[in-house]
C-alpha cells in the first residue's frame, strides 16, 4: 500500500512540474500560459485560466504581511497552484523585507521550527501524509519550511501543495504564536522589535473574520461576525 501511495506521489508531483516556477516573473508565466493553451491545450480540456491573487494578511504601523498565491490550468489532468509570503517591517524609517532566517539564523532555532512543525503535522488529522497507519512521510525536512507570514499574533508557514499534503487538501499550515517563540528564535530579531501588535492594525488571516484595532482619537476593537 505504501508503494502504491508513492507511486501516485510521484505522477502527482511530475503532473504539477510547472509548480517549480517561482513569482519573480508573472510575465514569463502568463507568457507560458498564454503558449501552452495556444499549441498544446485541446478543446475537451478547458475551460483555462491563470489566477494571481495578493492580499494583507497583516497591515500595522510597523510590520506589513502578505500571502500570494498563483494558479494556472492550462491542460488536463489538473492545475498547479503555488504560495508564496512576504513580511516587511519597519527598520530606521523604511520597510524592509525579511526571511525566516533573520528570525531563526542558529541551527538550533531552526530545528526547534522544523520539529515544532513536524509535531503538529503529525497531530492534525487533515494531514494526511503524516497520518497513520501507513505514513507517507514521518520526518520534516527543513527545507520544506519556506513560506511564511504573520499576523497580529502568529508566526504562520504555509507549505506548498504535495509538501505534507495533497493538492486538493491545502494549503497546510501551521500558526505559532509569538509568545510561544520567546526563547526559541533569534532574541531581539527584526519583527520581536515591533512586538506586541495590540493597536493601529488591520489583521485577517481569516477573511471572513478579520480584526481591527484603530487609535485615534478613540479606540475601536471590532470583530466581524461570520
Amino acid at each position: 500500500m505504501r508503494l502504491i501511495y508513492l507511486f501516485l506521489l510521484f505522477i502527482l508531483i511530475a503532473c504539477s512540474s510547472d509548480s517549480n516556477k517561482g513569482f519573480d516573473n508573472l510575465e514569463e508565466i502568463k507568457k507560458d500560459f498564454i503558449s501552452n493553451i495556444l499549441t498544446e491545450s485541446t478543446l475537451d480540456e478547458g475551460p483555462f485560466q491563470m489566477n494571481y491573487h495578493l492580499r494583507a494578511i497583516l497591515f500595522a504601523d510597523n510590520v506589513v504581511s502578505l500571502m500570494g498565491d498563483i494558479f494556472v490550468y492550462d491542460h488536463l489532468p489538473h492545475g498547479w497552484i503555488r504560495y508564496e509570503g512576504k513580511t516587511y517591517v519597519k527598520t530606521n524609517g523604511s520597510f524592509k523585507e525579511i526571511t525566516l532566517n533573520d528570525l531563526f539564523p542558529q541551527p538550533s532555532q531552526k530545528e526547534f521550527l522544523r520539529s515544532y512543525c513536524e509535531t503538529f503535522l503529525k497531530q492534525n488529522g487533515d494531514c494526511n501524509y503524516f497520518q497513520p497507519p501507513d505514513p507517507l512521510r514521518d520526518h520534516l525536512d527543513q527545507g520544506l519550511i519556506k513560506v511564511f507570514v504573520v499576523d497580529h499574533e502568529s508566526l504562520i508557514l504555509v507549505f506548498q501543495p504535495y509538501a505534507v499534503g495533497g493538492f486538493a487538501d491545502g494549503p497546510f499550515t501551521v500558526k505559532i504564536p509569538f509568545t510561544t517563540l520567546i526563547g526559541k528564535w533569534q532574541a531581539g530579531n527584526p519583527l520581536e522589535m515591533h512586538l506586541p501588535i495590540t493597536k493601529n492594525f488591520l489583521s485577517s488571516w481569516d477573511s471572513e473574520n478579520w480584526i481591527s484595532d484603530v487609535q485615534e482619537d478613540h479606540s475601536i476593537a471590532y470583530q466581524k461576525d461570520k
